[in-house]
């Protein structure tokens, strides 16, 4: 494995298990094995360059790949089916985690960026690696028509950080519990869960208050 995969695999692991702020590029190098403690440096530069570089690494293929669904969506006539539209959100991540047995660590460093203050994941997704998220947001809009803009898409944002950290849980639970864990039957429920926060109802007292968009 080339020196700079190693050390992206190894920060990835190491956010995930300590969060962003629980380990220096020195503690990286090191724990990938690397003896000149300026490995890390020279090839992402800082910290901030480390953690582009891991979300470059993989949202560029979850990205594509979302692109790819909802090509297929819409070209099947589906493109009104919420649930399906949901799906194509997940499934990028849920192949990546079937098919890399270190995407779990992925998933770890991508809730540790949802709870920093920090950093934010719009800084380094926006613009590049955010298409299919923001063609589906759009597709949700239509098929939610009624639902007011700024508490729909209060809805996706929360929807989105919770189908995250669901599909953390469901990958400590596959780990730790194995074959006696039903791993597809939890992603379906997560899919039931999203729709029902994203089609709830919007009391009148709520809408009132913050403007109904």
């Amino acid at each position: 494995m080339e020196i700079r995969e190693l050390l992206l695999r190894t920060a990835e692991r190491l956010y995930g298990e300590r969060g962003l702020n629980g380990v220096s590029l020195r503690e990286i190098g090191r724990e990938a094995g690397q003896r000149n403690v300026s490995a890390v440096r020279y090839h992402f530069g800082s910290r901030e360059g480390m953690i582009e570089a891991i979300f470059e690494r993989r949202m560029s293929m979850l990205d594509q790949r979302r692109v790819e669904l909802l090509d297929a969506l819409e070209s099947t006539g589906e493109s009104n089916d919420l649930a399906a539209i949901i799906g194509c959100f997940l499934a990028p991540l849920v192949e990546l985690l079937r098919r890399d047995e270190d995407a779990s660590q992925y998933v770890r460093f991508l809730t540790e960026m949802i709870l920093s203050r920090e950093f934010r994941v719009g800084d380094y997704v926006e613009g590049k690696y955010d298409h299919g998220t923001r063609r589906g947001y759009q597709l949700i809009e239509a098929v939610l028509p009624n639902v007011p803009p700024r508490i729909l898409k209060q809805r996706v944002v929360i929807a989105m950080h919770g189908a995250t950290f669901s599909l953390a849980d469901i990958e400590a639970e596959r780990v730790h519990r194995g074959v006696a864990f039903d791993a597809d039957r939890a992603v379906c429920n997560v899919v039931d869960m999203l729709m029902g926060s994203l089609t709830a109802p919007v009391s009148d007292h709520f809408a009132t208050r913050l403007g109904a968009g």
